[in-house]
């Protein structure tokens, strides 16, 4: 007998010990016995024939002892062994994850349908214990996911949502947060609005937490936020300027880069969102907040980030509009403090230039603000003066 029908074979109730071996022997690398070069080897018919065996297995382990109470078995000695029962589910979610690699277009695939539904169920119950099968099952459905598979949006949301949850979890949450970022598209398929609380608290937490605003994967996955629904950018918006108290400038400055790469790759309403309820709402801290706020600084950092950007195009158009409205008017109001905030932003901004302009039109425009300048040096308060 060859080594597809033995494999095939063994996936039945009655030969689930060959079944288990051979999943032993797949694990142990000094073994000549490979799940995906078997799978891969077989035939059309041999992997409908394999899917089905499985699926009527996974039934029988799982009508057995469902994964409720795998937990409460653990405690005791009981037929049905739930370690037995685990290493079935766990072969069985291998053997799938296999079969999704080397799936073929117009390959029928109901049971392994079935298998995953099944997968589904298991893993929304798993004890927590489980770690290791939990981990198999999401990267089967991360695969099913960016295959396309059929009912992708179930298995994709299940696994992205643990995802979430287990990156706030663990000490070193890096691969999780990569797995996050693989499935970002996933909350395309998700209504914002509709009620999704579970999952904005999740996602809001993402944006407060350090290591998602240090990782590459965290920020690029942060960035995407800003673009996953228009009214959620404020919600955003209000969760950052909240913690901003509380960061160091080495936070601040990656939470800079953030609002920038989001403003860079919007477009649209959102891109009028970000500008509007982001940007210009940092312009006016960071003029009106007194310089006593422990979130005054934090602010003026992330002034201080997009104005080194300046020489750009659409930086330094995007700066000219926003600072238009607020800026020259907060250079002569009565309140000192006001006037010698602005004093600081107008002085690292310059010249705050329309390049749209013609070179007329800009050399009059600069030429107001060098004597808007002259005047701030000639201030009746010496903190004016002194920034100036």
């Amino acid at each position: 007998m060859s080594k597809r029908e033995a494999f095939l074979d063994s996936a039945c109730k009655e030969n689930v010990e060959d079944f288990l071996r051979f999943i032993q022997l797949h694990k142990d690398k000094t073994e000549p016995f490979d799940v995906e070069e078997v799978v891969q080897e077989m035939s059309r018919e041999q992997r409908l024939a394999l899917w089905r065996r499985l699926e009527t297995l996974l039934q029988d382990v799982l009508l057995e002892l469902p994964p409720q109470r795998w937990e409460e078995q653990m405690q005791q000695e009981s037929a049905p062994d739930p370690k037995r029962v685990v290493a079935v589910v766990d072969g069985v979610t291998l053997v799938a994850a296999t079969s999704v690699k080397v799936l073929q277009d117009g390959d029928t695939y109901d049971a392994l349908l079935q298998i995953a539904h099944r997968l589904h169920d298991v893993l929304v119950s798993l004890p927590g214990s489980e770690a290791h099968l939990q981990l198999h099952i999401q990267t089967l459905f991360e695969a099913w996911w960016k295959k396309g598979l059929q009912e992708r949006e179930k298995f994709g949301r299940v696994t992205f949502l643990i995802s979430l949850q287990k990156s706030f979890a663990l000490q070193k949450p890096g691969a999780e947060i990569q797995r996050v970022w693989s499935l970002h598209k996933v909350l395309l398929t998700l209504d914002y609005e509709l009620d999704n609380k579970q999952l904005t608290d999740l996602l809001l937490q993402c944006v407060q937490h350090p290591a998602y605003i240090r990782n590459d994967d965290g920020k690029r996955f942060l960035v995407f936020l800003f673009s996953w629904n228009v009214d959620f950018i404020c919600v955003i918006h209000g969760t950052i300027k909240n913690q901003l108290q509380f960061y160091n400038k080495g936070m601040i400055s990656q939470i800079s880069e953030i609002y920038f790469r989001a403003w860079k790759k919007a477009s649209g309403a959102f891109l009028e969102k970000i500008e509007n309820s982001c940007i210009q709402d940092f312009m006016q801290n960071a003029i009106l907040l007194h310089r006593a706020s422990p979130v005054h600084s934090k602010v003026r950092q992330i002034m201080s980030y997009f104005h080194s950007r300046k020489g750009c195009h659409s930086v330094d158009k995007m700066l000219f509009d926003l600072y238009k409205p607020i800026l020259w008017k907060a250079l002569s109001v009565p309140n000192f403090e006001v006037r010698a905030n602005a004093t600081l932003l107008f002085t690292e901004a310059f010249p705050i230039h329309d390049p749209d302009q013609t070179n007329t039109e800009m050399d009059t425009n600069i030429q107001k603000q060098l004597d808007a300048a002259m005047s701030l040096l000639d201030d009746p308060h010496p903190t004016v003066r002194s920034n100036a």
